[in-house]
């Protein structure tokens, strides 16, 4: 007597366990009109058929490499085995390694229950296994396209909403109490309290993250949260309509580049050092990072040495520097630059163009365009192996990193092409740049300041967006039009006279604008 096991399954939580004791029954009628012998039973419920994730389908499976108890797979119908033909074809071809075949209860297969090939079932069974892929891959695409039709109207198809927001009548509306506190957090952080500091004064406020305390991995989810400047994203598709924004734009964006300036460290246990990261030695190139000391009156003093001097004090001879000289100069030089009417006007021309330029650069989309047509070529080339009787566990495991990479590359195809939608207006840029001088220092070096290099006489001060290469002599000498405080028409270079308490003759930094808030 042959010996068998069931499989059974239903889809969503709107079945029961009725629809398992119908399969269940059928399934041993079968089995007693056919002198099959049923061992044991596998059973997954809420689970769909569009993949193999499923606990109980891989327990059998798995059973089906060691076990010899049991012969045949029996199903109620083709569909409850999975409704993704290539799944099925893998699947199948797992089961017939270990000696084992899919019979269905209520359909024609390509096998009979002796082994023997049925060439009508062969038909039928593919017939059926298509018409069970296309009925869930098009129930698939009706609820995705009305979820689609329902974001693009502004409406919530549901899901956790996000804290500060509330729905009524499908629509998603502020929370004022909730709002509060994220306005609060994102001001805090912007201003330069840190996590912990955050969370200890929404503690004192009274306020929390909907009845429990806020913790560090909530304040990070609210401060990387598109959704408060009005941007959601769902599969790939950008949504502009669906949450109010209540966040500056100004704001986020500067949030977002202190949290990727963070992630390296830029606080010290009793300072915070302003330039870590960002600030070079003149003389060998290394970075200078922030020191401290304590003078014989128990003074603590702050500076910024040169690594290389600091791992080898007979290498690079550059001196350290006091940290607020230094950091001083930094921000009253910027200040300056973004103070002129005439040189944010130049600046934000220069900027706008640039933006234009590559906006009408379509390399990058033809890059990532170009990854996915190789991409679904070799998917292409797997599903032919699969429909040759080529498959293995690899093959299946290669598919579905390329469909995952696939969809990522149409995910970013996506934002590529919604940025020439989006392009920034010289004007956004002008009101931009004037605003800046009036920032939190901080604020100002995370978001303007590239690098800054310090020599013995001299610092240069680089912007993000720089296209010009650096105009200093090779030996370290400044251009002679450097000689005073207005722009050079023959120099994208800028001298100020610093005070003479910082023994620096003068500052050259170029004029360009920053990456981060065009979006780069």
């Amino acid at each position: 007597m042959k010996t068998a096991i069931i499989y059974a399954r239903y889809s969503s939580e709107r079945q029961s366990e009725q629809s398992i004791d119908g399969q269940l029954r059928v399934c041993n009628d079968f089995a007693q009109r056919n002198g099959l012998k049923i061992v044991g039973t596998y059973i997954d419920r809420a689970m769909t058929g569009t993949n193999d994730h499923r606990a109980e389908f891989q327990r059998m499976l798995s059973d089906s490499d060691t076990t010899k108890e049991w012969d045949i797979v029996l199903v109620y119908a083709l569909d409850r085995f999975g409704r993704n033909s290539i799944e099925i074809a893998i699947n199948k071809q797992r089961l017939k390694k270990n000696g084992k075949i899919l019979i269905s209860a209520t359909q024609r297969t390509s096998q009979n229950i002796d082994g023997s090939q049925n060439l009508d079932g062969i038909i039928l069974e593919n017939v059926m296994i298509g018409i069970a892929e296309y009925y869930s891959a098009e129930l698939s695409q009706k609820i995705k396209r009305g979820q689609h039709e329902s974001r693009e109207k502004g409406n919530f198809v549901g899901g956790g909403i996000a804290y500060g927001f509330k729905v009524i009548d499908k629509k998603v509306v502020i929370e004022e109490n909730e709002a509060g506190a994220v306005k609060l957090i994102f001001d805090q952080y912007v201003s330069g309290k840190i996590a912990r500091e955050i969370i200890d004064m929404l503690h004192h406020k009274g306020l929390s993250h909907r009845g429990k305390p806020f913790t560090m991995n909530t304040i990070y989810h609210i401060l990387r949260n598109t959704r408060y400047i009005g941007i959601y994203f769902h599969n790939g598709t950008m949504y502009t309509n669906t949450f109010p924004p209540f966040i500056p734009e100004s704001t986020f964006y500067a949030v977002q580049t202190m949290l990727a300036k963070n992630k390296i460290g830029s606080h010290s246990r009793n300072t915070t050092y302003l330039l870590k990261g960002k600030l070079f030695c003149g003389n060998c190139g290394a970075k200078m990072n922030g020191e401290s000391g304590t003078s014989s009156t128990g003074n603590v003093n702050y500076y910024y040495k040169c690594a290389s001097r600091k791992k080898d004090r007979n290498g690079c001879r550059k001196k350290s520097v006091r940290k607020d000289d230094i950091e001083n100069l930094v921000i009253r030089a910027s200040k300056d630059l973004f103070h002129s009417s005439e040189q944010i006007d130049r600046i934000a021309s220069s900027v706008f163009e640039i933006l234009r330029k590559q906006m009408r650069d379509k390399s990058i989309i033809n890059l990532l365009k170009d990854d996915r047509t190789q991409k679904q070529k070799a998917l292409a080339n797997l599903l032919k192996a699969v429909e040759e009787g080529l498959a293995t566990s690899t093959t299946k495991n290669r598919m579905l990193e390329l469909e995952d990479a696939i969809d990522e590359l149409d995910r970013k195809i996506l934002e590529e092409e919604s940025k020439e939608d989006n392009l920034i207006t010289k004007d956004a840029i002008v009101d931009f740049l004037s605003a800046l001088p009036e920032k939190d220092p901080q604020f100002i070096i995370d978001t303007a300041i590239r690098k800054v290099v310090l020599f013995d006489n001299k610092i240069e001060i680089h912007y993000n967006f720089i296209t010009q290469t650096n105009p200093s002599d090779p030996d370290g000498s400044s251009p002679e039009d450097c000689r005073d405080n207005s722009l050079s028409a023959k120099s994208s270079f800028l001298c100020v006279v610093p005070p003479i308490v910082t023994k620096i003759e003068q500052v050259n930094f170029g004029y360009f604008f920053i990456a981060r808030f065009c979006g780069q």
